[in-house]
């Protein structure tokens, strides 16, 4: 029981991640008509609020040009109230997994039960101060997502065979030798993913900061620059220059890169004891690579850039599964649902 319930909750992070980036996007003017004309005007408006200065008729044309429409409000209204829904069902559920599952519990996975209610507790605090012109706090609600999924599928994914016996004879006995032999480097694997993931989703949130989202739709990105600054997530929301917002593409792309190679070599470790696995991660890689390409392309920029977030904390569920399944079939343990 305590399994299904924690898949639940994971699943329903997942929803509050995806709900959370559809609205931070919509209202950031993302995939606006007339796209990506109309995304830089979006982003001249907000500029001018944020510097109190007095709106001229341009910057009020602006404004009028990018304003929601009535479709994009109700969208964005559904969408607010999925996350309201979602969250307070996580909220239960998590109470509930570390209330009734606690006494059933191994030390991975009660650490994981902890970080799963504190996590909970800071972005119901968070919530209060969103959306916020500080990059801080979408980085905060970003990340604290993806650790709460993340925390989750840990807790299901170690309790996975609870109380089954494992084969015997040849079968059984080369189904536990092939395992133990991919613990170890799997659950490694699988925690650098997860630390690369983080990273990952620094960038992604520092560029929609930066208003640079459509900066670079090229896989180089030529004439980038990188500038430590504009990744400050305590600097305030304002635009970066193009050289900017391209070496943030770049260095984004790059550790991308990495983040895919990784999830390649965790894949194929995976393959033989645990083939489905292996293909979803392979599969989810692949989905954020094309979706990512679709953003910066800016076919669909809305839908790609809330996909795109959506896979990231599938993904962080994946490696996590792997980390605490793999973690857990170390040693024995009591049975529990």
């Amino acid at each position: 029981m305590i399994r299904v319930l924690a898949l639940l909750a994971c699943l329903l992070t997942v929803c509050i991640t995806a709900s959370s980036a559809f609205i931070r996007h919509a209202q950031n003017g993302v995939g606006c008509d007339g796209w990506p004309a109309c995304y830089r005007a979006a982003q001249a408006a907000a500029e001018a609020r944020a510097s109190g200065a007095a709106q001229s008729d341009g910057a009020a044309g602006a404004a009028a040009a990018t304003a929601p429409t009535a479709e994009a409000t109700g969208a964005v209204r559904i969408a607010r109230s999925l996350h309201r829904v979602s969250a307070t069902l996580v909220g239960v559920l998590v109470l509930l997994i570390a209330v009734f599952g606690w006494s059933s519990m191994r030390g991975g996975e009660r650490i994981a039960a902890t970080v799963a209610l504190v996590d909970t507790v800071f972005l119901a605090w968070l919530g209060r101060y969103t959306p916020h012109d500080l990059p801080l706090v979408t980085l905060g609600n970003l990340v604290g997502g993806l650790l709460l999924a993340a925390a989750l599928a840990w807790i299901a994914a170690a309790r996975v065979g609870r109380g089954t016996p494992v084969a015997s004879g040849p079968a059984g006995a080369s189904g536990r030798a092939a395992a133990a032999r991919g613990v170890p480097g799997a659950a490694r694997i699988a925690l650098a993913a997860l630390a690369l993931l983080g990273l990952l989703a620094w960038g992604g949130t520092m560029i929609g900061a930066r208003h640079a989202i459509d900066a670079c739709d090229a896989p180089l990105c030529a004439g980038a620059r990188f500038d430590p600054a504009a990744m400050n997530p305590v600097r305030a929301t304002v635009a970066v220059g193009v050289a900017e917002a391209r070496g943030m593409h770049l260095a984004h792309r790059v550790a991308g890169l990495v983040f895919a190679a990784l999830v390649a070599l965790l894949a194929l470790r995976l393959r033989a004891a645990r083939p489905v696995l292996a293909a979803w991660l392979a599969a989810l890689a692949i989905a954020q690579i094309l979706l990512g390409a679709g953003t910066a392309l800016g076919a669909q920029a809305l839908t790609t850039a809330t996909l795109h977030n959506a896979v990231a904390a599938l993904l962080a569920a994946a490696l996590a599964a792997v980390a605490g399944s793999t973690t857990a079939s170390m040693r024995p343990g009591r049975s529990g649902g």
